[in-house]
């Protein structure tokens, strides 16, 4: 079978790995200690340019890199950061303005007489909720509070109530127009319409693995009809479908051609505010709430963002990159058990580290070995071929959110689990699902 190679020009030096070594344990120690995770990168990414000019490597007149560095990433055109806090604040109105709710009751009402309906409704929820997963906790707990009352009252075991709850806020993580795309698709410089086209089947095969399976799990499970409050059904039906399409239309525009991302968020914004209204649930106190929700989530992406490029400036200044290249490469691997074993270290990273730290950090430090991954042949084209393999990453990540015993997904539904015994049977919940 084919190996992964690659000529280098001279062997990494030893002062080259110490260095590597030594930012990732420094940066593992701050991150460990609880310190905002923003500071940790920046400030391991600073030590290590000062190590590299003590040794040598470089010189303090490279010092103005860093800010060139960090100056760069948040001004380049090509890098539509504006669309982040648009789609952070599209997910946020559309929950305040009661989105999840609605769609509980409403497909509640819709899917009558199917097993597991109401486990069924939670999948839902949660790719609706797709905007607002910035912060996989934004769409498990919104999830949590709406699905967890109903489904323990109509008799699902806390197992499978927890495990409907993270399944659901897991798949909104890696569904369009979720924010975690935008950023692999930056990581990989592809476009985003493709990385939303590469992800809308294998997502939709997963929810459909999901609702098989509650499906037959809970046949036998008698559903005791919910004492909601009498609404009208045409109403719930027009806002949901109208709360659909404005959702739908951002990537359906992007895919087509018709607008940019930034553009199709600020459309998708102004759409959601206008259903809000017509829902008469957008109130001063609601707007303001939002509006301070989404400047704190754009706030922390963006300082983390800036803290990664310090990092990652200096991590490619001490030549941390072909350090860790040499060292994989001298395994002498064929592609595929390479990239089942680089998939396996997406996995175990996301246990510990939020998907933006390691889209932002780990992924740009193993793009050599990425970059070097043939699969042209296997999808069709090189250009392909990485379209591929950022999906495969995206779905790595939304396996670690529901992996035990670190699973973000799983701690968001143990916390918002409204119970004693349900907090319990959080972590059996996903083992199961």
């Amino acid at each position: 079978m084919r190996k992964v190679h690659r000529n280098k020009q001279a062997a990494c030096t030893m002062v080259n790995e110490v260095l590597t070594v030594a930012m990732l344990v420094v940066m593992a120690i701050g991150v460990f200690s609880g310190f905002p995770v923003a500071l940790v990168l920046a400030g391991t990414g600073f030590l290590g340019f000062v190590a590299a000019v003590w040794v040598g490597i470089t010189d303090f007149q490279h010092l103005g890199l860093i800010y060139l560095r960090a100056r760069g990433v948040l001004t380049n055109e090509s890098v539509q950061f504006t669309s982040v806090p648009m789609l952070i604040f599209l997910g946020l109105i559309l929950n305040a303005s009661g989105i999840a709710e609605t769609m509980f009751r409403l497909l509640g009402r819709l899917l009558t007489g199917v097993p597991g309906r109401y486990a069924i409704a939670t999948l839902l929820i949660g790719l609706v909720l797709a905007p607002a997963a910035g912060v996989i906790g934004a769409s498990v707990i919104t999830v949590a509070l709406v699905a967890y009352a109903p489904m323990m009252a109509s008799g699902y075991a806390p197992r499978t109530a927890g495990g409907a709850v993270a399944a659901s806020g897991a798949l909104g993580v890696v569904f369009p127009p979720a924010v975690m795309l935008f950023f692999i698709s930056n990581v990989f410089y592809l476009r985003i319409g493709l990385m939303y086209v590469a992800l809308i089947v294998p997502v939709l095969l997963m929810v459909m693995a999901f609702a098989v399976y509650f499906a037959v799990t809970l046949r036998k499970t008698v559903e005791i009809p919910l004492d909601t409050p009498k609404t009208n059904l045409v109403s719930d039906l027009l806002f949901v479908l109208a709360s659909v399409a404005v959702i739908a239309s951002i990537p359906l525009s992007i895919i087509l051609g018709f607008a940019t991302l930034t553009e199709a968020a600020g459309v998708g914004v102004f759409g959601a505010l206008l259903v809000a209204l017509a829902r008469k649930r957008l109130s001063f106190s609601s707007l303001n709430s939002v509006t301070v929700q989404t400047s704190t989530m754009t706030s922390m992406v963006y300082f983390i963002v800036l803290g990664a490029s310090v990092f990652s400036l200096s991590f490619h200044l001490v030549g941390g990159p072909d350090v860790i290249f040499e060292w994989i490469s001298a395994f002498d691997l064929t592609r595929w058990e390479l990239l089942a074993i680089l998939l396996g270290v997406i996995i175990i990273l996301g246990f510990v580290f939020d998907w933006i730290e390691v889209l932002l950090v780990f992924v740009p430090v193993l793009m050599p070995i990425f970059s070097e991954l043939d699969f042209a042949d296997h999808v069709g084209s090189a250009y392909f071929a990485q379209i591929w393999i950022a999906g495969l990453i995206a779905l790595a990540l939304q396996t670690s959110f529901l992996t035990p015993p670190f699973g973000y997904a799983l701690f968001f539904a143990k916390m918002a689990a409204p119970n004693r015994l349900l907090k319990k049977s959080a972590l059996d919940a996903v083992m199961r699902t």
